[in-house]
């Protein structure tokens, strides 16, 4: 593959493997001189964003032959799936077999729209569904993924979480790394870092004829490209201005899970095309604690209780509901799971705890009750009360009766130490909104009508998701519609 940016910056951290296989880039008084003359570039196609969805999309598209331009603004991928746990929701694959799990479509599909309260677009759900099983056939053949021993948890994940296994963590970031391999040495893409398109160009009847990009080390680029551009940029959330405008300041202070430099270019590079923006008011939510330490799904193996050491919500909910509800709940939007030593080495469990020791963020512990809400800092009287009133009514059979009521099938007792709490606030992870898309990622304008060379994938599109979604379908979207929307778009080179 040929290196637009030579010379390169290596990051430390958990990101440094990552950041070695990436394209370089130069510090600012390396920079580009300042010149009012564009550099004209041309590609069969333009892939903006290097995640998950514009590494796929690249792949896809250079595979069928097509010379590819992935551009990144940063220096390198700092989107959403660095930091993802590395989960894939998909049903009837391979792996499911090999781990004796089986499942549905049709009950896949069900789970979906249910999880979307039926606002989730019915078509693109169902695409979803029927080809969850090749995305995850893809990334183990195409990209050399390997995936955990798979385990049953709690609905709507059930047998469909895949999880990315790997010396990287988190998950996204072995994912990364392996997909950024593949792209650094196919001799179709040429990976631009530290490039940030700042326009889409068009002709006069509206098709998308390539980028308007500014690069740091080679000035203003002028890039065509025979087929289009593919969107991969991802959504708004960390774009304070678009929170407010199309959710609300409520939800703008709310801490954030994901990338911080998704700034909406889904929208404002769309925006000249008419693009028909859908579910702009929507957001995924995710638990957060301390230095990003993620507890996610470990909110269903415990009780959840606030700093007054009451529970306040039923522990069924997602781990994305009960983000979303606990600004609502508390004053600070700070809450507490508690755990028991009997769900600590399950893998799950298991895995968030070491996310926490990590992260170096606090876990309260103690052998008794009270022990843990000294850790804790709350009232040790009212936490006894509040864990002996919940395991007498759970062991009554009348968990559902409890306030809240926990609706588990199997709610989880609290009664052998030591016990762990972990602290948490509600975050936002990613936003749903974004311009609506064909059954093959293209871009429909106000009519419903696709755009001629203008393509999304992602976190940049908008309509399949709504109010929730399982667990690990954002990377299986990106995977789907990346090789979609890549497909689709040179299906011009043949033509």
């Amino acid at each position: 593959m040929p290196d637009f940016n030579r010379r390169s910056a290596i990051r430390t951290g958990i990101f440094g493997a990552v950041a070695a296989t990436a394209a370089g880039s130069l510090s600012a008084k390396e920079a580009a001189p300042e010149s009012s003359e564009y550099k004209k570039l041309k590609f069969d196609l333009v892939v903006i964003g290097a995640g998950c969805a514009g590494m796929t999309a690249a792949l896809e598209a250079a595979d069928l032959g097509a010379k590819v331009a992935l551009l990144e603004k940063m220096n390198m991928p700092f989107g959403n799936t660095i930091y993802a746990g590395g989960h894939f929701n998909a049903t009837n694959t391979f792996v499911q077999k090999e781990n004796g799990l089986t499942d549905t479509i049709d009950e896949f599909y069900k789970d979906m729209m249910t999880v979307s309260l039926g606002r989730g677009d019915p078509a693109l759900t169902r695409i979803y569904c029927e080809k969850s099983a090749d995305c995850i056939e893809w990334l183990s053949k195409r990209c050399g993924i390997k995936w955990k021993k798979m385990v049953k948890e709690v609905w709507p994940a059930t047998v469909r979480g895949h999880v990315v296994d790997g010396p990287q963590k988190p998950g996204g970031a072995q994912l990364t790394s392996q997909m950024l391999a593949e792209v650094k040495k196919h001799p179709n893409i040429t990976f631009m870092t530290n490039t940030k398109v700042v326009e889409l160009k068009k002709s006069a009847t509206l098709r998308c004829t390539g980028a308007i990009a500014v690069s740091k080390t080679e000035g203003a680029l002028d890039i065509d490209s025979k087929c289009g551009v593919v969107v991969a940029t991802g959504g708004f959330h960390a774009n304070k201005e678009m929170i407010c405008k199309y959710m609300g300041g409520g939800v703008a202070w709310m801490p954030l899970r994901g990338s911080a430099f998704m700034m909406g270019e889904n929208i404002t590079l769309t925006k000249p095309f008419f693009p028909n923006l859908v579910n702009m008011d929507q957001f995924h939510g995710g638990p957060i604690g301390v230095n990003q330490a993620n507890p996610s799904t470990m909110v269903n193996y415990g009780i959840i209780v606030n700093k007054s050491a009451q529970r306040i919500i039923d522990e069924e909910k997602t781990y994305v509901a009960v983000a979303k509800e606990l600004p609502l709940l508390t004053k600070d939007n700070w809450a507490f799971i508690i755990i028991d030593s009997q769900v600590k080495d399950i893998d799950t469990v298991a895995t968030r705890i070491t996310r926490y020791e990590k992260a170096k963020a606090p876990i309260a512990r103690g052998n008794t009750i009270a022990e843990l809400a000294r850790s804790m800092g709350v009232n040790e009287k009212t936490l006894e009360k509040t864990i002996a009133d919940y395991n007498a009514t759970v062991k009554a059979g009348k968990a559902d009766q409890l306030t809240p009521p926990n609706t588990l099938e199997k709610p989880r007792l609290i009664e052998k130490g030591p016990f762990m709490a972990f602290a948490f606030q509600g975050g936002m992870t990613a936003t749903f909104g974004g311009p609506k898309i064909g059954k093959n990622g293209e871009v429909l304008n106000g009519e419903n009508q696709p755009v001629p060379g203008l393509f999304a994938c992602g976190n940049a599109i908008g309509g399949l998701f709504y109010y929730d979604y399982i667990v690990g379908s954002q990377l299986t979207a990106a995977v789907i519609w990346g090789r979609l929307s890549a497909k689709e778009a040179v299906k011009a080179l043949k033509a």
